[in-house]
């Protein structure tokens, strides 16, 4: 099983200046919200499938000690390069350095797995004091496109299934809900009127800037105020290794 993109998709995924897209932006800020909420300032977080690096910097400039594995050739941002590792397996860390993770992030990796919960499985198996998944994927099958056949996805995911990925892990899944509720008509159009999406992504310039900002604050002002089980774009589920007594709605 493998995550690994190709050069290509890593060109079209991640150009120069993408931290400077509204859906970079906008999923940074939940993470990391997310990561103080359920793991904790003190979190010692691994960022797996980390790409350039530039969730791993954002926690990082957040006062989270995050560090990235990416399992492609990728070229990190320089800023973090000494925090990411390329073309190495989270498996292939030292034993000495796997324990010292609790908290494994997972942004936009399973989709590209057929088996997930046999992924997840033997990942967790390789972090003795892990106690914390944090998932994101790009969420709801009507929506599937040439967006997702370009970067190899296997589906996209509801809330029900990653529940159901959960279960199959023997663990809890202490929170799951959708985000990126206001785009969701845009992609829905796309898939079912256009039948075709911008497979590339552009890196924003100059005033372009100021504009993905803006939208990245609509879209982080959607997700605190609209229900998690409202549809949208994308989804986020928590999974608890440890004993849990609460659940927390996102």
């Amino acid at each position: 099983m493998t995550t690994e993109f190709s050069d290509d998709q890593f060109n079209q995924a991640y150009p120069d200046g993408i931290e400077n897209h509204w859906w970079i932006l906008a999923r940074n800020r939940i993470i990391a919200n997310i990561v103080k909420k359920i793991a904790g300032a003190g979190a010692v977080v691994l960022d797996v499938g980390c790409g350039r690096g530039i969730v791993v910097k954002y926690l990082r400039d957040k006062g989270i000690e995050c560090t990235g594995v990416e399992l492609a050739r990728a070229h990190p941002v320089i800023s973090v390069r000494n925090h990411v590792r390329v073309g190495i397996d989270a498996w292939d860390l030292s034993l000495t350095e796997r324990v010292r993770y609790d908290t494994i992030l997972l942004l936009d990796v399973i989709e590209h797995i057929p088996d997930p919960a046999a992924f997840l499985k033997h990942l967790s198996d390789g972090f003795p004091n892990l106690s914390h998944l944090i998932i994101t994927v790009p969420a709801r099958q009507e929506l599937w496109s040439n967006y997702d056949e370009c970067y190899g996805h296997c589906r996209r995911y509801s809330l029900e299934s990653l529940k159901c990925i959960s279960i199959a892990l023997g663990v809890d899944c202490i929170c799951a809900g959708y985000f990126f509720h206001i785009a969701y008509p845009v992609g829905w159009a796309a898939a079912h009127l256009a039948k075709k999406r911008q497979t590339k992504l552009h890196a924003p310039h100059g005033i372009g800037k100021w504009l993905h900002k803006l939208i990245s604050r609509v879209m982080i002002f959607d997700y605190y105020i609209l229900p998690g089980r409202v549809p949208g774009m994308s989804a986020l589920a928590c999974f608890s290794l440890t004993p849990r007594c609460f659940e927390l709605v996102v």
